[in-house]
């Protein structure tokens, strides 16, 4: 069902104007039981029905801005242009009105500049990112129009996902999107048709990765190692018995305690023994030299099969297929834990995307309808994620689809749901069951529909991301040596107001605790 990931980029990353995601849903379309597709153009076959209930208004002729942080396709253009167009303004009478900038300019730079001069736009959000707006009022408070503009968002993505974007009882973005998605970024994906050329079949351990670098670089110098620079969640389990999930930069919380603690990342000993890990890497060339000044190049060579490993998801390993096997037709990926043993995965929920209305918006109202449209039902979401029937992309009796272009339309890991997604044909059976499996032995994290209120501390914050950028980040990933350079780096970190940082966070993590239901 994926085609490919155009970027990556945890710690946030992601981002089209559609969505993602999915509910788990035995019964859906994930596999063979997919619904049939429309016989033809989407703008043509669109329900007569309104997006919203009785209580919603489309009388008023609006134009909506949506702010994308990826380019837009030749196609997906010409779509806007036609299809796309006859389709917004028959269901929700609106035009929209398309802005791109790169992904660099996401949770800040350009986004921020746009908000703080009171501009009208929708886009994407993390929760940090919505925590730090909301304080400031440059998000329009969107609880007054969900249950009239957006019913089917509400029917089709898990509640505890608008949950996860409120704050102080009040809906400051929609999630869009309903899939597997716990243990993100913990698993290792490793180019499985290289592990079968070295004589090995699988990783389970550090020593094991290490083993099948060794091998495949001997056979194959040219191929850098890992292609990120951020293994914090992927080798959790190498280097502490705890199972960690992290709120921030600077914040973790032991998910296996069943306690209120925060715990100050970079002061940790499991920190120094990760940083220790990664500059390892480093000096032996896993991560490869030009990771320190270029970073974006790691993802260039891994779309195009010059890598061998890198984090993995629930889906990653169809997501990122396609660019890789144009270069390497006989490329394979697969996900494996290193020493995860009984500790169980951890979900922050199952949305991928949420989306906020900037504060001077005229018409939040028409914002959420467009948000709805994403995922109203199977017609809507095969049109947003794969264009035209016939024309874009074909599906087969077993609900699978074959695309007929490699241009994106709306980024479909955004828009995954298991109630619509569809696998692709070379999608093997064994992967879908897998899939379907994934959040088995998932719990939730502690954390979830935890939003921090940074108004007492924002100077703090402001200067902490400072050091981190210039200081802690590349002790992290592994460029510099965390004996030589952590000291003074914690002197900043301290300086910077590191304490009353982590102590406002943990009085409002505990106070919100304390009035969590028990499950």
């Amino acid at each position: 069902m994926i085609r490919r990931l155009t970027l990556f980029s945890l710690l946030a990353a992601l981002l089209l104007v559609t969505a993602c995601s999915s509910q788990s849903n035995e019964g859906g379309n994930a596999g063979s039981n997919a619904a049939p597709a429309p016989s033809s153009e989407a703008s043509g076959n669109a329900s007569e029905t309104p997006a919203g209930t009785s209580g919603a208004d489309f009388s008023e002729p609006v134009t909506l801005k949506l702010l994308f942080y990826t380019g837009q396709s030749q196609r997906l253009a010409e779509i806007a242009g036609k299809e796309l167009k006859e389709l917004v303004k028959k269901e929700i009478n609106a035009q929209l009105d398309l802005t791109y900038l790169p992904w660099s300019e996401y949770g800040g730079g350009k986004t921020d500049l746009m908000l703080s001069s009171g501009e009208e736009f929708a886009a994407y959000t993390d929760i940090n990112y919505l925590s730090k707006s909301v304080s400031k009022g440059l998000y329009a408070d969107l609880t007054p129009y969900v249950d009239d503009y957006a019913p089917d968002l509400k029917s089709n993505v898990a509640a505890a996902s608008f949950d996860a974007f409120k704050m102080n009882g009040k809906q400051y973005a929609i999630p869009v999107g309903n899939r597997a998605s716990s243990a993100a970024f913990y698993s290792v994906m490793v180019r499985q048709d290289l592990l079968e050329e070295v004589g090995m079949s699988s990783v389970g351990s550090l020593a094991e990765l290490e083993e099948y670098y060794d091998k495949v670089h001997a056979k194959h110098p040219d191929m850098i190692g890992f292609a990120s620079a951020d293994a914090t969640y992927m080798l959790m389990y190498e280097y502490t018995d705890m199972n960690l999930n992290w709120i921030n930069n600077f914040i973790a919380v032991n998910e296996a305690a069943e306690d209120d603690k925060l715990i100050s990342w970079y002061e940790s000993p499991e920190f120094k023994a990760y940083a220790s890990l990664m500059n390892g890497w480093y000096k032996k060339g896993i991560i490869p030299k030009y990771a320190a000044t270029n970073q974006p190049q790691l993802l260039s060579d891994w779309n195009v099969g010059k890598a061998m490993f890198y984090p993995g998801t629930a889906t990653r390993p169809i997501e990122g297929i396609a660019s890789i096997t144009q270069a390497v037709p006989t490329a394979k990926l697969q996900n494996y834990f290193l020493n995860k043993n009984d500790r169980p995965k951890i979900s922050r929920g199952t949305y991928n995307t949420a989306y906020f209305v900037s504060a001077n918006a005229k018409h939040p109202e028409r914002y959420v309808a467009f948000f709805n449209l994403l995922q109203k039902n199977q017609e809507l979401y095969d049109f947003f994620t794969y264009g035209i029937k016939d024309k874009d992309y074909t599906i087969d009796e077993k609900g699978r689809i074959a695309n007929l272009t490699s241009d994106l339309f709306f980024d479909d890991w955004m828009m995954m749901n298991d109630k619509f997604m569809r696998f692709e044909t070379n999608v093997s059976d064994d992967f879908i069951e897998e899939y379907k499996h994934w959040d088995d032995d998932a719990i939730l994290s502690k954390t979830a529909g935890f939003n921090f209120d940074n108004t007492k501390v924002k100077n703090e914050e402001a200067k902490l991301n400072g050091v981190y950028t210039e200081f802690v980040a590349p002790i992290s990933s592994g460029f510099v040596d965390y004996d030589t350079y952590f000291p003074k780096t914690l002197e900043k970190l301290k300086a910077a107001g590191l304490d009353a940082y982590i102590a406002e966070y943990q009085r409002q993590f505990s106070e919100w605790s304390a009035g969590r239901p028990q499950s």
